[in-house]
């Protein structure tokens, strides 16, 4: 374990930084969802006023108190932050000013140009989103998955389709003007009518970005369970199908594709910083990763009373030029257009994109992806053809092959 932030040396220079807070709490753990499959159903469900929770809130207020001081040191200032999870909005007043108030007590907050939080939509309030803007935040993501509540009970989500428009609703009036809303097709047994209606209804919301993910079959998932054991079965064809249909549908609305399962503007700063590397992050909370100075440092999913117990340690910092974490960097960044640049993933790794690409396991994983779609590898750096990007996600998470890169917190 480490307990020392290291910084790239030589004269601190003033640079970009994105916080990232997680959450890692839900009301329920959805029968689709890979994020905190790690975490025990106990865990996730803590509620405010339990002795483990209230220890966790204090342990995420001391690993803040310990890092920030140390990166401002370095030159970092945040400009990006993003609150997730589990469910971020799930947290109480109290909870979240505890966390805000040693975020901006530590920080020079004043340059933030995105501040996001995640929230679901039965946990979302007036009071709360009010206090959601009084503490910075701009841009809100909101969990949907669907206008369906048949397809909501099935996926284990705890919220209706009504309380999903009312959250959106309240958002806006709230005063958030840049909001999201995440939503999933291809799930087994999805008609095309089913991802017409949903869309249609999505548009007519005061939303300016959509998440529309294509479901994956997840190791660990109920629903890849079910899978499994034959009670349902994954259609590619349809699945293609069906997101192909809600791509050309948003785009009759004005959301153009800007990477796989993204649609509209302003782009998401955060999710362009994890996917192209554009600048260091640091991660806080149990399931938080970092990027800080070429090294990557983790937190574990699911070991929440370990972190609870020594907040200021990451379990494990390891280059981030690892091979393994270079197949995890190229499959997030082949998702969007720009793809991986050369300059870049040297800047925030320490080496070469070229060199990187050479490893046995990177190249084996770039070979199945150019099976699938056309790589483009110049001295820019490494992208997928605009047209074969969700194609080639879709077709190989169906073959667990974007899986095997592994999943890595945050």
């Amino acid at each position: 374990m480490s307990t020392t932030l290291r910084g790239t040396g030589g004269a601190v220079a003033e640079q970009p930084l994105l916080i990232y807070v997680n959450v890692p709490f839900c009301n329920s753990k959805c029968h689709f969802c890979d994020w905190v499959t790690e975490v025990p159903l106990a865990d996730l469900r803590l509620t405010p006023d339990s002795s483990p929770r209230q220890r966790y809130i204090a342990a995420l207020v001391q690993q803040i108190e310990t890092h920030a001081p140390v990166l401002t040191g370095f030159g970092y200032r945040p400009e990006i932050m993003y609150w997730g999870g589990g469910t971020a909005s799930i947290l109480s007043i109290d909870e979240i000013e505890a966390v805000a108030g040693a975020l901006s007590s530590r920080f020079d907050m004043s340059g933030l140009t995105e501040a996001t939080i995640e929230g679901s939509p039965e946990s979302l309030d007036p009071d709360k989103l009010k206090l959601f803007r009084a503490a910075g935040f701009n841009r809100i993501s909101i969990g949907v998955q669907a206008f369906d509540d048949a397809r909501l009970r099935r996926i284990g989500r705890v919220h209706s389709a009504e309380q999903a428009v009312r959250a959106v609703e309240m958002a806006a009036e709230a005063g958030f003007d840049n909001i999201n809303i995440d939503l999933i097709v291809g799930f087994p047994g999805q008609e095309v009518d089913e991802v017409s209606h949903m869309i249609q209804r999505a548009v007519t919301l005061p939303v300016n970005h959509f998440s529309v993910y294509p479901y994956r079959p997840t190791n660990g998932t109920v629903m890849r369970k079910q899978v499994r054991r034959g009670n349902s079965e994954i259609d590619v064809d349809e699945q293609l199908r069906s997101y192909a249909y809600a791509r050309d549908l948003l785009a009759e609305h004005g959301f153009d594709e800007y990477a796989t399962a993204y649609f509209g503007g302003p782009r998401c700063e955060s999710d362009e910083v994890y996917y192209k590397l554009t600048m260091d992050w640091i991660g806080f909370g149990s399931g938080a990763n970092s990027l800080i100075g070429t090294r990557f440092l983790l937190n574990e999913r699911g070991a929440l009373h370990r972190f609870s117990a020594a907040p200021q340690r990451f379990d494990s910092d390891i280059p981030a030029s690892s091979p393994h974490l270079t197949r995890h960097f190229l499959a997030q960044a082949l998702t969007t257009v720009d793809g991986m640049d050369a300059r870049t993933f040297q800047q925030r790794t320490g080496r070469s994109l070229r060199a990187a690409c050479e490893e046995p396991a990177v190249r084996r994983m770039l070979e199945q992806i150019n099976r699938r779609g056309r790589l483009i590898i110049d001295s820019r750096g490494i992208r997928l053809h605009r047209d074969d990007m969700a194609s080639t996600y879709i077709t190989m998470n169906s073959v667990d092959l974007y899986a095997a890169t592994e999943q890595i917190g945050g």
